[in-house]
């Protein structure tokens, strides 16, 4: 009995580490960004939730809100209904966080929609987690084609590429984006900064949104979920996932 609490300690003390080290391997850059500690909190809380169960049903999403504080800890403040099965792992993921250091975000909230993947070795996938050796999605620029809302002709030509998925991710967030009514009955206004990846296979995985209220934040996350399937984006032929920034902003006129 005695070596089976000894072992259990020592396995909660080398979390403990691995949790300290967990931002540790981002960049000076990333260090002060917020959404990479919202990828890598993700990626822990993801990881958490398989190993205890034994697979994760397809298209399961967890949605809420973190808020930030002045120390850097973050703290959940809104769980969605149908995710709160995993309150307790998430309550527990974020309590051995080391603190961040993007204070720029401090005393904000953040908003996410996770999708929950199987993990087929656990503790490769933690290993890594933790090395943080991983493939971080690249950004727009990075690739030789870019995603497309439908086939054109232009697929090639990234210069008229790019415009047709602006106008066309402009037209889609005026024709779903709509301000709450909560919002707009309290006049709160603001920019919020919605971060997502489109997958290798045209699929919207994770959403982030920061800045303004999470009110704001909610709905711009509502609005890139109803995105449809895209043509995904190409490097050298292969199709890769890709993280996207898009700016929403509520003003009431």
């Amino acid at each position: 009995m005695k070596k089976i609490i000894t072992f259990l300690l020592f396995t909660c003390f080398v979390n403990a580490q691995d949790y300290n080290n967990l931002f540790s391997s981002l960049d000076s850059v990333q260090q002060k960004e917020v959404y990479p500690h919202l990828r890598q909190i993700k990626k822990l809380i993801n990881y958490e939730i398989v190993k205890q169960e034994t697979e994760v049903v397809d298209n399961v999403f967890i949605k809420g809100v973190f808020f930030l504080n002045s120390q850097g800890k973050f703290n959940l403040v809104i769980i969605d209904e149908k995710s709160k099965k995993y309150e307790e792992i998430i309550l527990d993921v974020l309590s051995k966080l080391p603190a961040a250091h993007c204070s720029k975000y401090f005393n904000e909230y953040n908003s996410f929609r996770i999708k929950l993947y199987n993990i087929n070795n656990q503790n490769k996938f933690y290993k890594e987690l933790i090395e943080e050796k991983e493939n971080v999605p690249p950004a727009f620029k990075e690739l030789s084609t870019y995603p497309a809302f439908k086939k054109h002709k232009f697929l090639d030509n990234k210069e008229k590429s790019i415009d047709l998925f602006s106008n066309a991710m402009a037209k889609h967030i005026k024709e779903k984006l709509k301000y709450p009514e909560k919002a707009m009955n309290q006049n709160i206004q603001g920019r919020t900064n919605v971060y997502f990846i489109i997958t290798s296979e045209g699929n919207i995985s994770d959403i982030y949104a920061v800045n303004a209220h999470p009110l704001l934040q909610l709905e711009g996350i509502r609005t890139i979920e109803l995105l449809p399937k895209f043509i995904p984006g190409t490097i050298d032929g292969e199709a890769i996932g890709v993280s996207y920034a898009q700016p929403m902003t509520f003003k009431i006129q």
